[in-house]
């Protein structure tokens, strides 16, 4: 019992017990789930209600919510878990008493992120409370074993439903079957009331800006003039945004997607079953034209997809500043050196920078290399000229590897077109496998073109125009002197500058910088 003093306070009589003062126990629930294509949370809601229910039930008093939603926690995901990290954190903190989820696989399905969670448990006590897996104790040594048991239980079923889906889109491959997924440009989103599914009917508009891309492509006109044109007709990428790197707009006439092509492991393996939004003749002429790195490859043997449109480029990013970007090197650890701008009156540097994996160990000024650098590639345009001048173009033989790529494109053309004829007796992998020959083939015939095609530019491009060119330092002509440079230079290497002396453009030792030629 109380009694009341001055003032209207209540206080406990000298010989009586205080009520005991309960602290708040704070759970924290944990969701996830793995596939959630149409962003409905519908799974992690249905988890936010058992889960809240068992916490509640085991004496919470304050319920904190923890979600990843769309995120894997297999072995075999690399998508990060942020919410998982908080939970880790606040846990780490003393913030939390009770954390519940689900199942053991909501939580991880890695065998080595669940000993965090084990030590975490030692460390703060926290219990761990789940719905359908039952209470493991961890501080335990049989609790810990099982917890183990499960977790290791839980990535090997992760693993069999990766091997699954890995056989099933393999199925589909060797049937010309599209894997689903994210819409991809050039094509109408499913839409089932009015019979377009995935991949089924091309999307006009899209097409129509395409083909015009791959037209100006095989014209010549670049892909940044492709990537101007698109923006100022209003054609924008998936997401609604405009086209802002040269990259994109070259993965995207170049994904075999949209020849309506299968691809896999960088090859072409056969014939898809959809329609192609460019023609396949005009694609094959533009992947002869433009060989494909293995990044490129890579990103097109899956199409362009929404995920990796880089949303959250700068503007400008992609687009060369300095026609020497790459060429010049660190003498110390060999990192490509980059411009730095001091700002004020200081001249810009060519610096190693630590940031991004140099030894911090170079610099020096820009404009005296870009000096050097120019004097060489002039010397180098008049010692070619006047050696190669005279020069005999073989017309006759570059007419003859042109008309041997022609033949095995046609034969591409024709293989492709067999598979599709079920009279034909032709598989598709035997037309893959075909066109797999033949493009192997044509790779050293353009080999032996560009080789044609290199004495031909001697001779026939004006070492004037090249002169001019390459003196003409203003934005619009970077790319052009880049291609110069690497004409004629392979690296240039900056070496350290002697201990004593002090240094300065006027007196830099000649020998600190190595012009390595192509």
């Amino acid at each position: 019992m109380t009694e009341l003093i001055s003032g209207g306070f209540k206080v406990w009589p000298i010989d009586g017990d205080p009520a005991p003062i309960v602290p708040p126990v704070v759970a924290a629930i944990y969701l996830r789930i793995s596939d959630d294509a149409e962003g409905l949370e519908l799974g992690v809601k249905r988890q936010d209600k058992d889960a809240t229910e068992l916490v509640i039930g085991r004496g919470a008093t304050e319920v904190r919510r923890y979600c990843d939603n769309d995120i894997g926690a297999s072995t075999r995901s690399k998508k990060r878990r942020p919410d998982f990290e908080k939970l880790i954190a606040d846990t780490e903190a003393g913030h939390i008493q009770i954390i519940g989820y689900v199942t053991n696989a909501r939580l991880t399905r890695r065998p080595a992120e669940y000993e965090r969670i084990i030590s975490l448990v030692e460390r703060t006590g926290v219990r761990l409370v789940s719905v359908k897996s039952g209470d493991i104790d961890l501080t335990t040594a049989d609790g810990r074993m099982l917890g183990r048991i499960l977790a290791a239980a839980d990535a090997g079923e992760a693993e069999r439903i990766g091997e699954r889906v890995a056989r099933k889109h393999e199925e589909r491959r060797d049937n010309g079957l599209p894997h689903g997924g994210n819409a991809i440009l050039g094509y109408m989103p499913p839409d089932p009331d009015k019979g377009i599914g995935y991949m089924t009917h091309v999307d006009p508009r899209a097409q129509r800006y395409l083909d015009r891309g791959a037209d100006m492509a095989l014209a010549g006109l670049g892909w940044t003039a492709i990537m101007d044109y698109w923006n100022a007709e209003g054609f924008t990428r998936l997401n609604g945004t405009p086209w802002v790197t040269r990259d994109e707009v070259r993965v995207t006439l170049l994904a075999p997607k949209r020849a309506g092509l299968v691809a896999h492991g960088y090859e072409i393996v056969g014939v898809g079953s959809w329609p192609p939004v460019i023609d396949p003749a005009k694609w094959e002429k533009l992947i002869t034209r433009f060989p494909q790195n293995q990044r490129d490859k890579n990103k097109a043997a899956r199409g362009v997809r929404r995920h990796s449109d880089p949303t959250r480029a700068k503007s400008g990013q992609g687009m060369r500043k300095h026609p020497y970007s790459g060429l010049i090197l660190c003498g110390i650890c060999a990192a490509k050196l980059r411009v730095k701008k001091p700002g004020g009156t200081r001249a810009d540097q060519y610096v190693c920078a630590k940031g991004i994996g140099g030894c911090g160990g170079i610099g020096r000024n820009k404009p005296w290399i870009d000096d050097l650098i120019s004097a060489y590639v002039l010397t180098r345009i008049e010692e070619e000229y006047a050696t190669t001048a005279a020069a005999a173009i073989d017309t006759a033989e570059l007419d003859r590897l042109r008309d041997e790529i022609s033949t095995r494109e046609q034969r591409i053309i024709e293989a492709r077109e067999a598979a599709k004829d079920p009279t034909s007796g032709w598989t598709i992998a035997d037309a893959g496998k075909v066109m797999r020959d033949l493009r192997v083939e044509i790779d050293e015939l353009k080999r032996q073109v560009g080789q044609q095609f290199a004495k031909e530019q001697a001779v026939t491009t004006s070492k004037e125009d090249l002169i001019s060119t390459w003196l003409d330092t203003t934005p619009a002509t970077v790319e052009a002197r880049a291609t110069i440079a690497r004409r004629y230079i392979d690296q240039v290497i900056i070496h350290p500058l002697p201990r004593k002396g002090r240094w300065s453009p006027d007196n830099y030792p000649t020998d600190s910088i190595s012009i390595i030629p192509r």
